[in-house]
């Protein structure tokens, strides 16, 4: 199928693991919870993208473009997001969930890091859409555990197990296959919807003709930008060794596959304002691209979609908080 120093916020830090990979952000954006005090944070390199007001043409009609992609039309948001700069990492989600179900770890000649890069620091993979949405929970929970040591507003779940938005959702939910619910507007992490995801690929360019990979319109450079079918090696590799687009993201084409909140759905002609996909379907949606995968699917407005119970070695996530 086709297819993110204060000496008590310092003694604080000591309690959590990081990331251990550099820091990137703009003002607020990383280590905060909930506009308190700084804190340490289990995932680094939160970046605030300035979106309220901004609207841009989602989908493509260029030549190599799809039916999945049409037709274009015009996406306005009423909120700022942050949005992580690097795909959750084997090391991130082993800190919150405690194991690291990835397949390329080991010895294996077909799973071995790439020489001069750090195994912790490559994509979690293999992992489906609800143990992907569990692990933004999970992060939630973790963060305001230490944050309440130094005594901030805590950031709030996006994901329920029920429409009352009560019950938070759960590891055992994942397990089960319950569908989450969604308070998109609490300043948990989440998932970005789709629309999301492709605006903050394409850099802050609206136009369908431009940035069709995240950072290049060209795809002799795409190499620069992405590990995809032509340089991965047939692996995935440390997050954040290739270049960074217009918003200062990386892997925004290629590495892995990311899944995003929305079901799937076909493309409306109509203008759409904060869309979060179709309202029911069968699949869930992942963008931007792999390792294993050529050139056209790494393009900014290529659409993936799978069963939300699927795992595999091409799928990760990047992480997304809505801002205050």
């Amino acid at each position: 199928m086709k297819k993110m120093l204060n000496v008590l916020a310092f003694v604080v830090s000591l309690a959590l693991a990081t990331s251990g990979i550099a820091c990137k952000n703009n003002a607020g954006g990383n280590g905060t919870v909930g506009g308190g005090p700084t804190v340490q944070t289990v995932v680094q390199g939160m970046v605030k993208l300035e979106l309220k007001g901004e609207f841009f043409l989602m989908g493509a009609d260029y030549a190599g473009a799809d039916d999945r992609e049409k037709p274009v039309h015009k996406v306005t948001f009423t909120h700022d997001i942050y949005m992580c700069d690097h795909e959750v990492t084997q090391k991130e989600w082993k800190d919150v969930m405690g194991s690291n179900p990835s397949y390329f770890q080991g010895e294996d000649a077909d799973k071995k890091v790439a020489d001069g890069e750090v195994q912790e620091n490559r994509p979690v993979e293999w992992v489906s859409w609800y143990e992907a949405v569990a692990f933004c929970n999970e992060l939630t929970k973790k963060e305001n555990i230490t944050a309440r040591a130094v005594a901030p507003k805590e950031i709030d779940y996006v994901y329920f197990s029920d429409d009352t938005f009560t019950t938070p959702y759960t590891k055992d939910d994942a397990s089960s296959k319950e569908l989450p619910y969604m308070k998109i507007e609490a300043t948990g992490y989440r998932l970005p919807t789709e629309a999301e995801w492709e605006y903050a690929a394409r850099g802050g360019i609206a136009d369908t003709d431009k940035a069709v990979w995240a950072g290049t319109t060209t795809e002799s450079e795409l190499g620069k930008y992405a590990w995809y079918k032509d340089n991965s090696d047939g692996r995935t590799h440390e997050v954040k060794k290739k270049r960074v687009n217009g918003y200062g993201l990386y892997d925004m084409s290629g590495n892995v596959w990311e899944w995003c909140w929305d079901w799937y759905g076909d493309y409306a002609s109509e203008d759409a304002t904060d869309p979060a996909g179709a309202s029911s379907g069968t699949f869930r949606v992942l963008r931007g691209g792999g390792w294993y995968g050529s050139a056209s699917y790494c393009r900014a407005s290529d659409r993936n979609y799978f069963l939300p119970s699927i795992r595999n070695v091409n799928f990760g996530f990047r992480l997304v908080r809505s801002a205050q």
